[in-house]
């Protein structure tokens, strides 16, 4: 493994530990500090890379248990329980839905240039989003019963729908 990818892996694996052991204050700032653009740390796309493959992972494992020829289904819910679309989430949150759907189908192609989508040219707020999200869903993933079907993942803030007036 080379060194960045091993530090990515490292610093996903410790936020994963962060998100799951509820150290929200230390998690917090190591959110903050690697949705930053630093030059010391693995970039964003690095961690959230990594974070999608172990969701992946997780969801290959799960798949294995179904049917043969029966599509692996992900159900996302806003924080009311309602199901949300993936149109409906912030772009680059939806473009992390894609990428973990074309890594479950080990599109690699695909799942780098939607995490790269997710990762670029956004702003703080948005790359902290991005990784909250992969952080929570790869967390809640790995931590429930691994026969529950489909997994059903938790979108944070669900923007208006954009009507034209």
């Amino acid at each position: 493994m080379k060194p960045t990818a091993k530090r990515a892996h490292t610093v996903a694996r410790d936020l994963l530990s962060l998100t799951r052991s509820g150290e929200a204050d230390r998690l917090a700032t190591a959110l903050v500090s690697i949705a930053s653009s630093t030059r010391r740390g693995p970039a964003l796309g690095d961690v959230v890379g990594r974070l999608v493959d172990t969701f992946s992972l997780a969801a290959k494992d799960r798949r294995r248990s179904l049917r043969i020829g029966e599509p692996f289904t992900l159900r996302l819910r806003d924080p009311t329980g309602l199901t949300v679309r993936p149109d409906r989430l912030d772009p680059a949150v939806a473009a992390i839905v894609r990428a973990i759907a074309a890594s479950v189908r080990d599109d690699r192609d695909t799942c780098a240039d939607q995490i790269g989508e997710a990762c670029e040219n956004a702003d703080l707020d948005q790359r902290i989003r991005v990784l909250a999200h992969c952080l929570v869903w790869t967390s809640d993933l790995l931590s429930t019963d691994t026969t529950a079907y489909p997994p059903v993942l938790s979108c944070f803030k669900v923007p208006p729908l954009h009507r034209p007036q």
